[in-house]
């Protein structure tokens, strides 16, 4: 597991346990906050999963990925050209 993920995982750990404490004082505010920190982590830690499968994609195809990047870059630089 990769620093996102892991980070991310855990922004989700303590928006659970703050939408639990803001459930139990019935503290709206803070289960709002809590539930926001959950999905913020979630975001995080996808994140963290998809670069790590792009990384391992490219270890595996380098040709591909490198055709890839290219033909990103080259539609990249025909859309800002026309300008």
């Amino acid at each position: 597991m990769y620093e996102d993920q892991a980070k991310g995982r855990t922004e989700e750990l303590k928006g659970h346990a703050q939408e639990a404490a803001g459930r139990f004082s019935e503290d709206d505010d803070m289960r709002r906050e809590g539930k926001a920190r959950q999905a913020a982590g979630k975001v995080q830690a996808n994140y963290g999963e998809t670069v790590d499968s792009m990384r391992e994609a490219t270890v595996k195809n380098p040709i591909s990925a490198l055709a890839i990047a290219g033909g990103v870059g080259v539609f990249i630089g025909l859309i800002l050209g026309r300008r």
